[in-house]
């Protein structure tokens, strides 16, 4: 059967986009079976759905959306494929959590719910007359008008799939510039977590559940795209690169033996790292790290069920810095437990430890995690029961949505004020000290030179909007800053951290030391 599978998007694209690797495993595997897979990915490809359905006729279409912000292009695109009346399949970590609210929208025929390979492989067997509907597993559909939710089928043994055919895509579309690459892509080496987050969609879509793929696999996508692209970096967008320190020393050997030379970088919990393992990725090739911290209090940990170690958090991004590695960490304000006294602690702590960047959002409620559960339950808030809803509220950037007795305008400004930091602040990048900002600037000139017209001038506005925020909330509220010792300049800056160090006792760190 011929199936195009598409990727979607929001109708902008604030970024560089990634590799559609679940969707080029699904046609990798289909093909492997003696199917037709076309990919279509509508963050970097031009041209309508309309194109790519009159020019291969495909019997089935299968949708992917990856996050919240791409219902309404989703459905917007089911709508189409709908008036050529195919068969409409939606898939990814969104519609997973929401089957039946899916199947209710009028243009969706069939979820896929988890991984997609065996599940869409066996869709098909029943349009084939090989197969019963009620036999697939993981599975919703519509039949005679009703929905059903087929039984779910256990994780998929990783080592079962293929290694991904990229030549479904032209992989130099997504190339990235970051920690001295100039051709970063993007490639995934498990899936799922071993974290309990209480806020975390993953609670919901994969089960606290982590499985890794065989390394050999990693190493020959790895070793493909950089030989036949040029590949100098990868980024793995795993959840959880490694749960354990046994895996993880593995894994960077698996790396160092496959001679590939490459740049890396992954997100970790800070928990889970040591020096010893720090001091291999280094060897193996890492130079960027991101972690969540979310909360900067003990009692805050508890809450989210996140349950980090602060002191050894910190220790572990002195390390970073020792070593060489780039640490970005992620900040999450705006809880529900979240009290005045609270959110100055965590401030306090974003200040005092020694990371190279900062990802601070609002929490916005999403459905599939406990604390969203917990919440609907107590009458906290209503149920999502729309896809105005989920775009509203499943956003971890809306302000609006602050559930905390904090007031937005606070957390706007301290968002933005660390926004500001990274935004004035010096990197290394290619052995050469540049600001943040001429980097930015020069790669959203690049990846609008390569969007067209259209998405060119969105693209424009919406950096424009961006910067003109960060900068308002920077300068516009010196109260705020000064309540929370947001200060702007470097000397200020220096002693305000040298102070809360004091405060807690704690001796900076140096290499020298």
């Amino acid at each position: 059967m011929k199936v195009l599978l598409v990727n979607t998007s929001s109708y902008y694209v604030k970024q560089k986009a990634a590799l559609p690797l679940g969707l080029l495993s699904i046609a990798t595997f289909l093909k492997q079976k003696g199917h037709e897979p076309i990919v279509f990915d509508t963050t970097v490809q031009g041209g309508s759905i309309k194109k790519y359905i009159k020019k291969y006729k495909p019997d089935i279409v299968g949708l992917s959306l990856p996050g919240s912000m791409s219902i309404n292009n989703a459905l917007k695109l089911s709508k189409i494929v709908k008036d050529y009346k195919i068969p409409v399949v939606w898939g990814g970590p969104t519609a997973s959590l929401i089957p039946e609210l899916s199947l209710d929208s009028g243009v969706v025929d069939y979820v896929i719910i988890g991984d997609g390979e065996i599940t869409f492989l066996e869709l098909i067997e029943t349009f084939e007359g090989k197969r019963n509907i009620e036999d697939v597993l993981s599975l919703a559909y519509l039949k005679d008008g009703e929905k059903h939710i087929n039984e779910l089928r256990k994780p998929v043994d990783l080592s079962q799939m293929p290694v991904i055919d990229f030549t479904f895509v032209n992989p130099e579309r997504y190339f990235n510039k970051n920690r001295g690459c100039e051709r970063m892509v993007h490639v995934y080496a498990s899936k799922g977590c071993t974290g309990v987050c209480s806020f975390c969609y993953n609670t919901g879509y994969d089960k606290k559940r982590w499985r890794s793929r065989p390394f050999e696999n990693v190493i020959e996508e790895l070793k493909y795209l950089k030989e036949n692209h040029g590949v100098d970096g990868v980024y793995f967008v795993d959840d959880l690169l490694s749960p354990t320190q046994e895996h993880l020393e593995k894994f960077c050997q698996a790396l160092i033996d496959s001679d590939l030379g490459l740049y890396w970088s992954c997100d970790m919990r800070a928990d889970l790292m040591t020096k010893e393992g720090i001091d291999l990725m280094y060897k193996a090739g890492c130079r960027w790290v991101m972690f969540g911290i979310e909360s900067g209090t003990k009692e805050g940990q508890k809450q989210i069920c996140k349950n980090l170690d602060l002191d050894k958090v910190r220790e572990i991004l002195d390390y970073l810095d020792e070593v060489g590695i780039y640490s970005t960490v992620t900040f999450i304000l705006g809880f529900r437990y979240q009290t005045k006294g609270d959110l100055n602690e965590t401030v306090e702590y974003m200040k005092s430890i020694n990371a190279k960047s900062y990802v601070v959002g609002v929490y916005g409620p999403f459905p599939g995690s406990d604390m969203y559960g917990q919440m609907v339950e107590e009458g906290v808030i209503a149920p999502f029961e729309t896809f105005d809803d989920w775009s509203r509220n499943a956003n971890m950037q809306t302000i609006g949505n602050n559930l905390s007795e904090l007031k937005p305008r606070e957390l706007r400004v301290i968002i933005n004020y660390f926004l500001f930091l990274i935004f004035t602040a010096k990197h290394e990048l290619n052995g050469e000290k540049k600001h943040y900002w001429v980097g930015r600037l020069a790669f959203q000139i690049k990846d609008m030179l390569a969007r067209g017209n259209l998405r060119s001038f969105l693209l424009v506005l919406l950096s424009a909007k961006e910067f003109l925020e960060i900068v308002f909330y920077a300068l516009a509220f010196p109260g705020i800053r000064k309540k929370y010792g947001l200060y702007l300049s470097s000397k200020k800056r220096e002693e305000e951290k040298k102070r809360i160090l004091k405060k807690y006792g704690i001796t900076p760190h140096s290499a020298e030391e």
